[in-house]
């Protein structure tokens, strides 16, 4: 198996206890604290990855630049002071991230969200308690950004893991101690500083930091913020695309309705993590490829657009055609009305979400940062008034409806882009597009509410036609082939 391969799994497999982590602690997180307060807390998880933003596009810049510069065999002294730079510049923008949310957590409590007055006051506690780890967040995100310039997935993994796991392992077992929103963030900030020291220990382990350097240079950090800087747009714009939904839903319907959204929303957005894990591989590739060897380059975007839609499609199809059932199971009946065509319309933004996350590797890879930054500044109006619109129409699933046209528009901008890099991307992607098409069009019908068995029927043939397809590939990539050998290899010993 080759290493992106191995790099892959590995990547992929530190997603999978925190996904089931979220689905068993969901439910008991929300008994223990209510939906009031939970609805709370999901806004802090969404303030913990907002404020990331203060890193300005670093770390994205980081991985990169040390992509490149081991690329161009550059000295280990350059690198070790490349990276002492960026680890600098983000400790002090994590401070001014940190004071930010310090002071305006007033504004954001008592003027903003529709917060009930008996919470505003744990509210705003919360909400200060977290100004103080935004520092940690943001420089954490320097750490894994090494970490993966230097392909060493398996530590990054197996502290992501820890990370994913904690983010909703915490909050529950603090609830014995105190059932109570700061309760709850205390030990979110503890789970932070945990990854943190994590991080920090495999960076100094890998050696990389072992070369004495000035501890900044201002040279160096020239194309860091050219990179850095059109990233900062699209993480200022990305994370109001993202976590806008949710706060303009407190904002009109209040926060009981955020549950009802944000629930399934943490479930179905979860799946993100299978491009993430894959894209997260391909990016510093992509970095040191897309000139030397663009045909490499090409080869590496069909290999993560297929993988990405082959691994998410039938859990896709389970899940909307199958979306009251485990809802009810989840949580509750009554739960699964509110929420059934949320988990529909969210699962196909997800999927096609999915597979941007692949192209928008590539075209970062690239070095063209303006360019996606360029997409999400004329996307971010449009969308946020389609955002309000939908939700008076359709409740809480105009929401998901309106987050599902806009990461549409997203995909077909990132096609465009490719097309620019290297027009034989496209050629070789038409395929796999017009798959993910027929995928899309396959999962549309589960907004209607069928019998079971009907729906039952449209799960069995989709799942016929898509493991035939699966073949294919898998015989294409010559997988099948290693795949049988290996059985036989496996049986020949027994």
């Amino acid at each position: 198996m080759s290493s992106v391969k191995k790099n892959i799994i590995w990547s992929l497999a530190s997603n999978v206890l925190p996904l089931l982590a979220g689905v068993i602690l969901f439910p008991k997180i929300i008994a223990a604290y209510g939906l009031e307060v939970f609805g709370v807390l999901t806004l802090a998880w969404a303030l913990i990855g907002y404020f990331s933003l203060f890193d300005l596009g670093l770390s994205r810049a980081l991985t990169q630049q040390v992509s490149n510069y081991i690329a161009k065999n550059k000295s280990a002294a350059e690198i070790a002071q490349l990276i002492r730079t960026g680890f600098i510049s983000m400790w002090l923008l994590g401070i001014v991230g940190g004071v930010v949310l310090w002071l305006s957590s007033p504004l954001i409590i008592h003027s903003l969200l529709k917060i009930p007055g008996a919470l505003q006051a744990d509210s705003l506690k919360a909400f200060m308690l977290l100004a103080i780890s935004i520092p940690l967040v943001v420089h954490t995100a320097a750490l894994r950004a090494v970490l993966d310039a230097l392909h060493l997935f398996k530590s990054a993994s197996i502290i992501r893991t820890i990370m994913g796991v904690g983010s909703f392992l915490a909050p529950y077992l603090a609830a014995f101690i105190a059932p109570t929103l700061t309760s709850a963030v205390l030990s979110l900030m503890i789970t932070r500083l945990i990854v943190w020291v994590l991080h920090l220990y495999a960076v100094n382990h890998s050696k990389i930091l072992a070369i004495k350097t000035s501890s900044f240079n201002f040279q160096q950090l020239k194309p860091l913020l050219h990179f850095g800087s059109w990233m900062t747009i699209s993480n200022v714009i990305s994370p109001i695309m993202e976590y806008m939904d949710r706060f303009m839903i407190a904002s009109i319907l209040g926060v009981v309705a955020t549950s009802y959204y944000v629930a399934p929303s943490q479930v179905v957005t979860k799946l993100l993590v299978i491009p993430a894990s894959i894209s997260s591989v391909l990016f510093p590739l992509f970095s040191q490829h897309w000139q030397k060897d663009p045909k490499h380059a090409v080869h590496l975007l069909k290999q993560g657009f297929s993988y990405t839609f082959l691994i998410l499609f039938p859990v896709a199809v389970l899940l909307v055609f199958f979306a009251k059932e485990w809802l009810s199971l989840w949580l509750t009946p009554e739960f699964a009305i509110q929420a059934r065509l949320v988990v529909v319309w969210l699962t196909i933004g997800v999927l096609v979400n999915s597979t941007a996350q692949i192209l928008f590797a590539k075209v970062q890879g690239a070095g063209h940062s303006d360019w996606t930054a360029k997409l999400h500044l004329a996307e971010v109006l449009p969308y946020l008034g389609m955002l309000y619109w939908s939700l008076y129409w359709w409740g809480i699933a105009g929401a998901a409806i309106a987050w599902a046209l806009r990461t549409t528009i997203d995909l077909l901008g990132l096609i465009v882009f490719v097309r620019k890099i290297n027009p034989e991307s496209l050629t070789k992607l038409y395929p796999n597009l017009l798959m993910l098409m027929c995928g899309v069009g396959l999962l549309v019908p589960s907004i209607y509410d069928f019998s079971l068995a009907v729906r039952s029927i449209e799960v069995g043939l989709i799942l016929v036609t898509y493991f035939w397809i699966l073949l294919r590939e898998l015989k294409a990539d010559g997988m099948l082939e290693k795949m049988m050998r290996f059985i036989k290899s496996r049986l020949a010993l027994i």
